[in-house]
């Protein structure tokens, strides 16, 4: 077949690109999920599409399979960030409960259906768990978009994908295992390989505690903020190419590089400048693995395809329903869980790209399942529909009502700055039980502010993906605490326009600034003056002898006729109201004039006055005659 000419880098980046615009929006736009886009675009670049007239390397896909599994390592990088102590703690039983019965149910009814049919038991058990996977970038999604991700609905979906997402690694690590072919390491022992990787694991997280996080702490000092970017990279990939170099899967490196910065200060930063990369690099292992599809294969065995995937998606959404019933949700609730969570996941692709290297699954196997999976995330958003629909005609049952932020957490509250201001603040909700995330961008307010227990990370406000990383998506309140008045005003625009469920809190620098805010969105402001100089003026009148009464109904007044002026200004500018609220006529006391002992009092003190400037008058004539017959002689 006649093919065009060997085309360059980029001219290739250039087509990937150009087909991501057009196809994945097209996708997002009739809600098949922007993944499903990408494999669409993939499937047309490949083979058998124009791939056949292109060339090398779109009719090779392979050639372009070790680009795109970068993005498989950022993305196991950023899950490994997500996995922080604390957030497992706070959801060990919905995790390692919920989850873990999820995956073993669904993993055992699909692999035993696959082995009954006739494979063996190693493709029986890889298959099984990895289709026991579900999708959690497009069910957090759907969550985030109905507002249910703080409900014990949503809490309990998060917690299954969280051990999901743990899942990963084992089933790469087993499947090396079950593999018919294996990676040998030289001619080494089996302890001396055991010995080596372990130390391996050691050596990433001695890196990860007592290098990464002091060198981050200097770049943020500094104000260096891409070298922060290039350290995040480096050290991503350096951990994947050094898990690699001792028989390990590189997104295990990447992984395990996650957890270890999972408690970092700069842990929001980190995600945040790392995400781009990620999104862009998964979109072309997407892309790659779309390429690979057998789309002669898939056309000719279509009501396979259809059949498996509806099979797949009604098996996962009764075990999860089982598995949601089993945990004191309502049938209403479960069913909405299990229909949320019944597509397979997009790290199915990896697993499955991964066996047909290892020789455990063949390539016509690898195409049906890629279409299984890209068939069940393209009908997510049926399955949701139906299974509120169902969910909806189902008996109520008397049980107790929902409360969001469950799991002992009363309130969320996102506290931007540190200062002076912000601390303050921040110890009247630690002391009132809230749980309190902090953002700064100050390195000495978070290494001090650790110290003392505080929940603060490194992270720009201004940056969206900062404050989406730092869970503003589920803020119930949102504090703007920093010190610049044009900061707080961007920040405080961007957080009302984007997370409109939560109420914004702002820190306001005069009047001018609050009349601003206002008009901005904020739902509270406050100047950072105004409450002080209050009470600086009801200390001066009590100790001038006030009675405390009088006292409170002077300073009870002075705040109505401030905020009735606030109001005035909003509206009419700044100089609007003045004339109506002028201060009272007070009447002043005359000054007395000085009696004459005051004057006599003063007299020596008047006179020496005078004597010394007669004495400076005369000096100065004295100069200007000296100067005057020096110039006459010369």
């Amino acid at each position: 077949m006649i093919t065009l000419h060997e085309l360059d880098f980029v001219t290739d980046i250039m087509l990937f690109l150009s087909m991501a615009i057009l196809v994945v929006p097209f996708a997002k736009l009739i809600r098949v999920g922007t993944i499903v886009g990408y494999l669409i675009a993939g499937v047309i670049l490949g083979p058998w599409g124009f791939g056949q007239y292109l060339g090398s390397p779109f009719s090779t896909p392979d050639e372009l399979r070790p680009i795109g599994e970068l993005g498989v390592v950022m993305l196991l990088f950023l899950i490994g960030l997500e996995l922080n102590p604390s957030r497992l703690w706070s959801l060990r039983k919905e995790i390692f409960g919920s989850g873990a019965a999820q995956v073993a149910f669904s993993a055992l009814l699909i692999g035993g259906t696959i082995y009954l049919v006739g494979l063996s038991w190693q493709k029986s058990l890889i298959i099984g768990l990895t289709l026991a996977l579900s999708s959690t970038a497009l069910a957090l999604r759907i969550l985030q978009g109905r507002g249910d991700r703080t409900t014990p609905m949503g809490q309990t979906s998060v917690a299954i994908l969280l051990f999901q997402d743990m899942m990963i690694v084992p089933i790469l690590a087993l499947m090396a295992i079950v593999a018919p072919i294996s990676i040998e390491i030289g001619h080494r022992a089996g302890w001396e390989t055991a010995l080596i990787m372990a130390s391996t694991v050691l050596l990433l997280v001695a890196v990860g505690r007592f290098l990464l996080t002091p060198l981050f702490r200097i770049f943020a000092r500094i104000g260096a903020r891409e070298m922060m970017t290039a350290s995040a990279l480096l050290t991503v990939l350096g951990a994947a190419a050094l898990m690699k170099a001792v028989g390990l899967s590189s997104a295990l490196g990447a992984f395990i590089a996650g957890v270890m910065l999972a408690e970092s200060s700069f842990r929001h930063e980190l995600e945040a400048d790392l995400e781009p990369f990620r999104g862009l690099l998964l979109g072309f292992f997407f892309i790659t693995v779309g390429m690979s599809i057998d789309l002669d294969f898939v056309t000719q065995n279509w009501v396979t395809v259809l059949a498996c995937s509806l099979g797949l998606m009604l098996v996962k959404c009764l075990s999860v329903f089982s598995v949601a019933r089993l945990s004191g949700h309502t049938s209403d609730n479960s069913l909405q869980i299990g229909g949320l969570l019944a597509q397979a996941g997009e790290f199915g692709f990896v697993i499955f790209s991964a066996s047909v290297a290892v020789d455990l699954l063949n390539q016509h196997q690898n195409s049906l399942l890629s279409a299984i999976i890209s068939l069940t995330m393209a009908l997510t958003l049926l399955s949701v529909r139906l299974t509120q629909w169902f969910g909806a005609k189902l008996t109520p049952e008397p049980v107790k009502p929902d409360i969001p932020n469950s799991g002992g957490e009363r309130t969320n509250v996102l506290v931007i700055g540190f200062g002076r201001f912000g601390q303050t603040a921040c110890q009247m909700l630690i002391e009132q039980g809230s749980t309190v995330t902090v953002l700064d961008t100050d390195p000495q307010h978070i290494r001090e502010a650790s110290r003392f227990g505080y929940r603060i990370f490194y992270g720009d406000g201004r940056r969206l993906n900062v404050l989406r990383a730092a869970g503003a998506d589920n803020a119930s309140v949102i504090a703007v605490c920093t010190e610049r008045a044009a900061t707080t005003s961007q920040i405080v625009r961007m957080a009302k326009t984007q997370f409109p469920l939560a109420k914004i809190f702002a820190r306001a620098h005069d009047r001018r600034h609050a009349i601003q805010l206002v008009t901005v969105g904020a739902d509270y402001q406050l100047r950072e003056t105004l409450e002080s100089a209050f009470q600086f003026g009801r200390e001066i009148l009590e100790e001038l002898g006030e009675d405390e009464d009088r006292t409170h109904d002077i300073l009870k007044d002075v705040r109505r006729r401030d905020a009735e002026l606030l109001a005035l200004q909003q509206v009419g500018g700044l100089y609007s109201g003045y004339k109506k609220f002028k201060l009272p006529d007070v009447p002043v006391k005359p000054l007395r004039k000085p009696k004459a002992e005051s004057t006599a009092l003063n007299e020596p003190a008047r006179r020496l006055a005078e004597a010394d400037r007669q004495a400076a008058k005369e000096q100065a004539d004295s100069s200007d005659k000296h100067s005057t017959s020096k110039r006459s002689s010369d």
